[in-house]
């Protein structure tokens, strides 16, 4: 254990094991998985791996919103009667597919094991369906008064971020204020020159600039005696980078710039309070910065509420062969930068008018305007020296006081996202309910879920770490954070049980996890950050993520609740590390502002799971399972499988794993029934493929004698077309081209839009595991396991259709949903194994 006190990942797979070893005890016959020791691994840590014969079983669930939750609904359905579910020991859940996959692990628990969301007939629909359907529109379930309520919020958190940004305004306008006004009220002599307030020897024939013409000077000189000293040859064997004189310089660059733009302010304020020429550079710049924040600010806010799905737009654009869409991607990036600009000059207005309001007050020159409320006020407080610059900075002390009472994820959007869904997913489920009744509503704690009755639940959020010097070295921004029923953290911060942290956040249930796992919207967004927006998103309050007590600081705050009172009287200092509050967390704000996040300080920002990892996969390949069924309903329009081919990146480089998949097929076939039905109204009906199934490599770790690589199996299933889903999946398509691939941005979904994509679901699992559908296979010449791997699928999950007519989901060639059952003939052309296919 480290020394502080958090464990490391084999303390918690062993535990994790145990508890599926538990669920599987009821097992005829009982099947326990047993560990191993085998090797070690690049950091000299033992790699624990299950025994060959522990069949461990993991089944994830993507990213994509409430369009992933309604596919990956149905495709649990299929999963659930086909009797797959059964044998699966890890739900691995990120993003929209932990909504439903939140929703199923809290009804399990409360049925104590009964599946909630039987698709039976219409008529016969469960409540949990049911209430479900009917908040596919979670974010305004009301209509219009729902509107109203969240724009409310919003603005709430929009001015407690005014708190936050003002004092950083107020000192620079006060600062400002006194270095322009100190020539006039107390005159330097001749050679002379000030700034802020400050006199500096002046040398030169000008008076305007001196400062920065010193810093330009002394970083001349500097960059002489550096590039002498380069020359010599003690200096010639030394690395550039890093060095002291490297990080030097360029600080000293920044301050030139920093010392420019306040130089630059007096002139601006000139024309603003004397010239007001238009025929003047500065006056033309003073006139113009207002108008131009006028106009461009709300552009620029659309454009930063649009940006986490900008840039979703923009990765696709780059994937596309077309050039008119790649084009369309160029134009959004510049959309962006645009709107990175605006806050700056809209904030650069806000000072320049604070400030010329104190100037005025101070010291009224011709066609001076200020409010009087504001002349009277700083007056009478401070009488005729300097009152506005006083009066500032006594408003930036009080809000800054104010900031001490603020929490910082009690004003961001994170709570009213937490209680929507929460809403939406968590409830108890139900038999029968009376009608004009619903679900109660289910606050359950993530501890709570034991995983008795159902997988054990992994649920995937991504820790923002920008500023890292260690954990950021690859440029992701981001690591992989874990939620599970008894630990909660990441090989950065370390783990820690489940119930401490929730001893340290009050907050934090299995709604709120499912709200961070599913932030898309945030002003740091791991590897999927837009840098250039990220001030604008935090000021503007677009703000989905969550701060939680480093997991590495947990310890701090147990130690101090076991000693108490006493303890602080022993140790004040070391006590108040472990206060349960962090009295500076709102100062963290700034650091969220400009992307300093790092894994060390006392709290830690976490978004969307998909901000590095959007399939949940990484986590089961980390535990080497050797089943692995993937449900992929991202946003992915070009079919590229960006999400996987990422995935299989960070598996080499992270885990040493390689994952083979044939998943061209799939993208062939979707995209040809697409075509089809865009240009004829109609398709062929292909049976397959929705599914690809490749194999996984795991390395071969332990004694080289002995050690060998070991194989793993992936099913991998696609929201795609074949052209026989049912007769009101094939109408929706017809109208909406984009299916099933539609934006991520549309939360709002209709009953018929959600049913589209849970009959999709439903189709594409169900239509695998009675073996009625083809699906994408490795060749057996270049991969000889491969049919290997297909009758361990047959042997793991048997076909259970009975052959009778389905009740629910359907095809336009046949109706599906089916009854369970022993294996029966089915049709002719029915395949009885999975083998059967090759």
């Amino acid at each position: 254990m480290p020394d502080d006190g958090t464990l490391k990942f084999n303390d918690v797979f062993k535990k994790e094991i145990e508890l599926i070893n538990e669920r599987r005890a009821s097992d005829k016959p009982a099947r326990k998985i047993m560990l191993e020791e085998d090797g070690t691994d690049s950091t000299g840590e033992i790699v624990l791996r299950p025994k060959e014969d522990a069949k461990l079983v993991g089944l994830a669930l993507s990213g994509g919103g409430v369009r992933s939750s309604a596919f990956c609904l149905g495709a649990l359905q299929a999963l659930d009667e086909a009797k797959v579910l059964d044998r699966v020991d890890y739900l691995s859940t990120v993003s929209g597919g932990g909504y439903i996959g939140c929703s199923l692990s809290s009804a399990l628990q409360t049925t104590q094991g009964k599946f909630p969301f039987k698709p039976d007939a219409v008529e016969d629909e469960t409540p949990s369906m049911q209430h479900i359907r009917n908040h596919s529109n979670y974010l305004f379930p009301n209509g219009a008064i729902d509107l109203l309520r969240n724009a409310s919020i919003y603005v709430r958190g929009l001015v407690a971020n005014f708190l936050l940004v003002t004092p950083i305004l107020l000192i620079g306008a006060a600062l400002t204020i006194v270095s322009y006004l100190s020539p006039v009220l107390s005159p330097v002599s001749s050679g002379w020159t000030t700034f802020f307030a400050i006199p500096v020897p002046n040398i030169f024939s000008f008076d305007n600039f001196v400062v920065t013409v010193y810093l330009s000077l002394i970083l001349l000189a500097v960059t002489i005696v550096w590039g002498l000293l380069r020359s010599t040859k003690r200096f010639q064997s030394r690395s550039e980078v890093p060095d002291r004189f490297t990080t030097g310089v360029g600080w000293l660059v920044l301050i030139i710039f920093f010392s420019a733009f306040c130089e630059l302010q007096p002139f601006v304020l000139d024309a603003l309070i004397v010239d007001q020429q238009p025929g003047t550079f500065f006056g033309s710049l003073a006139a113009g910065i207002d108008r131009i924040a006028v106009a461009l600010a709300p552009v620029a806010a659309v454009i930063a509420f649009l940006g986490n799905k900008l840039g979703e737009y923009i990765k696709s654009a780059k994937e596309s062969s077309s050039l008119k869409t790649q084009f369309a991607g160029y134009a959004a990036k510049a959309a962006v930068y645009l709107a990175a600009l605006v806050l700056p000059i809209v904030l650069w207005a806000i000072y320049l008018n604070i400030t010329y309001w104190g100037i005025c007050i101070s010291y009224a020159g011709s066609g001076c305007d200020y409010p009087t409320w504001l002349y009277k006020f700083a007056h009478h407080l401070f009488g005729e020296r300097q009152p506005a610059a006083k009066l500032y900075l006594l408003l930036a002390a009080i809000f800054l006081l104010l900031m001490l009472f603020l929490r910082p994820n009690a004003n961001s959007l994170h709570p009213l996202y937490r209680d929507r869904l929460g809403t939406a997913f968590l409830f108890k489920p139900q038999d029968t309910l009376p009608n004009n009744k619903t679900l109660d509503s289910l606050r359950i704690k993530l501890s709570d879920v034991t995983g008795k009755w159902g997988p054990y639940h992994l649920i995937n959020a991504a820790l923002n770490i920008q500023n890292s010097k260690v954990a950021n070295k690859r440029g992701r921004n981001a690591d992989f954070f874990l939620f599970s029923q008894n630990f909660v953290g990441s090989e950065t911060t370390g783990y820690v049980p489940t119930k401490d942290m929730e001893q340290v956040a009050s907050t934090l249930d299995l709604a709120t996890v499912m709200a961070v796992s599913g932030a898309a919207a945030s002003s740091n967004m791991g590897a999927e950050t837009i840098k250039p927006l990220t001030p604008t998103l935090a000021i503007l309050n677009v703000r989905l993520g969550y701060w939680l007590r480093n997991p590495m600081r947990v310890q701090d705050v147990m130690e101090a609740k076991e000693h108490g009172f006493l303890g602080w009287l022993r140790n004040p200092m070391q006590m108040a590390k472990g206060s349960r509050r962090n009295i500076f967390a709102n100062f963290y704000f700034i650091a969220e502002l400009f992307g300093l996040l790092n894994e060390k300080r006392k709290s830690i920002y976490l978004t969307d799971g998909g901000h590095i990892e959007n399939l949940g996969l990484y986590e089961l390949l980390k535990r080497c399972c050797q089943v692995i069924i993937v449900i992929d309903a991202e946003a992915d329009p070009e079919m590229a499988f960006g999400s996987f081919n990422t995935l299989v990146r960070y598996a080499r480089i992270d885990l040493g794993v390689e994952i083979d998949l044939p998943w061209q097929e799939i993208t062939d076939t979707t995209q040809e029934i697409s075509k089809e039905m865009d240009k004829e109204g109609n398709s062929k009906k292909k049976k397959g493929p929705h599914c690809a199934i490749g194999e996984i490599t795991y390395p071969a770790t332990g004694d080289p004698k002995r050690g060998k690589e070991r194989k793993g199996v992936l099913v991998y299933i696609k929201s795609s077309l074949t052209g026989d889903e049912n007769d009101y999946v094939f109408h929706y398509r017809k109208r909406h081209s984009a299916f099933p691939h539609e934006t991520t941005l549309d939360q709002l979904f209709s009953e018929e839009q959600f049913e589209a994509y849970r009959a999709l679901g439903y189709h594409a699992a169900y239509g695998l595991f009675d073996r009625r559908d083809d699906f994408a296979k490795l060749d057996n010449k270049e991969y000889p396991l491969a049919r290997r791997h297909a009758a361990l699928l047959d042997e793991l999950f048997p076909r259970m259709t009975s052959g009778k007519p389905p009740q629910t989901g359907g095809t336009r060639a046949h109706t599906e949903g089916g009854t369970s059952g022993q294996s029966g003939s089915g049709p002719p052309d029915q395949k009885q194994h999975f083998v059967d296919w090759f």
